[in-house]
């Protein structure tokens, strides 16, 4: 069974922590700056979320939208929220298969220091929604 059962409780949680990230005006201008539009698609349960760093703001759409993306990762939710607990190495899951790519990953991947303190946010989010219990995996 997935961690996540409601692709809503992933977008609740990935909205606040975008959000939460854009708080440190030193990620959110390096966000900004990298002006990418990056696509998660995610399986099991199935759904998207799209990050917009083309304006002034960050914006977290979750479901299908009309922009066009830099780059699209798809993997299954589980793979997500391992990542965003800092237990999955994203390098290993590219090569493998775990994640699939397209676009222009290596831009995105330079995001990867910009997006480190979210490893410490998406805990504290998941015991703040009652999903605690999903917290000791991996």
């Amino acid at each position: 069974m997935p961690y996540f059962t409601n692709i809503q409780d992933l977008y609740d949680v990935a909205v606040e922590l975008f959000g939460k990230l854009s708080e440190d005006k030193k990620i959110k201008q390096k966000a900004l700056d990298s002006k990418l539009i990056v696509r998660f698609v995610y399986r099991d349960p199935d759904g998207e979320l799209w990050i917009d760093c083309t304006g002034d703001e960050i914006k977290v759409v979750p479901g299908a939208c009309e922009l066009s993306p830099d780059a699209t990762l798809t993997m299954d939710t589980d793979v997500a929220h391992l990542f965003w607990l800092g237990k999955l190495n994203l390098i290993k899951s590219l090569s493998s298969g775990e994640i699939q790519s397209e676009g222009s990953i290596p831009k995105m991947l330079k995001m990867l220091p910009v997006i480190k303190p979210a490893f410490k946010i998406y805990p504290e989010l998941l015991k703040e929604r009652g999903l605690e219990s999903i917290l000791n995996v991996g």
